[in-house]
């Protein structure tokens, strides 16, 4: 699963790469994002094309906290799919943390694409109603088994034709959307291991992204 990733492109880049009109957050690098946390993610409101942020995971009434949601599921609950139908957006990504056994021992490592700095991960979204009333926009990443055999689900990408359909209101046929979903082997990626800092979510710095020298064998592609 993804379950924790980093996004450093500056503002700039960011609302240039996605054609971002508004910025209704304030905007800062993140180094270590975490499931619960409030997110960046970019929506089509009408005529206008924003950054806002929501918090990444589910809270559906069956009380379930969801930060992926795997490709396979989405066509089968009904909750899922009107999401896919009506309620899109798109997670903006620098790269995303793999967690490594190796005996006893589980490293993160990150991975991040050579020729994308920042890359679109498919996103659903809601809105949670708690108790009085208050309205909680919440996400989840689209996931898949990764394309390169090993035991790993990876986010979703969105190449920049399919990001424009993606957040087009106006497409609903959610057998079309999903065709577009297609899972990176994880062989298109540099992954490299990063400091053991990045399993406290409360480390936001560019050590947490930095390469580190371990003592074991370089994962497997």
């Amino acid at each position: 699963m993804c379950d924790r990733f980093s996004l450093t492109a500056d503002l700039d880049r960011l609302t240039q790469d996605f054609g971002i009109e508004h910025v209704h957050i304030p905007y800062q690098r993140r180094y270590n994002i975490a499931p619960t946390q409030e997110i960046p993610v970019i929506q089509q409101i009408g005529e206008e094309r924003c950054l806002n942020q929501q918090r990444w995971g589910l809270m559906p009434y069956w009380g379930k906290c969801s930060v992926n949601t795997d490709r396979g599921s989405v066509a089968d609950k009904p909750y899922l799919r009107s999401m896919l139908a009506k309620r899109r957006c798109v997670v903006p990504c620098s790269g995303f943390y793999i967690w490594q056994g190796d005996g006893r021992t589980k490293r993160a490592w990150h991975a991040v694409h050579p020729k994308k700095p920042v890359f679109a991960m498919a996103g659903m979204f809601d809105n949670w109603i708690d108790s009085e009333r208050k309205e909680y926009p919440m996400c989840t990443v689209i996931t898949a088994e990764s394309a390169n055999g090993l035991n790993r689900s990876a986010p979703l990408l969105l190449d920049e034709a399919s990001v424009e359909v993606w957040l087009d209101g106006d497409v609903t046929d959610t057998e079309v959307l999903r065709e577009m979903l297609h899972s990176l082997p994880l062989t298109e990626f540099y992954v490299y291991p990063v400091s053991p800092r990045v399993e406290d979510i409360s480390m936001q710095d560019p050590e947490c992204v930095a390469e580190v020298a371990v003592t074991f064998s370089r994962m497997k592609s």
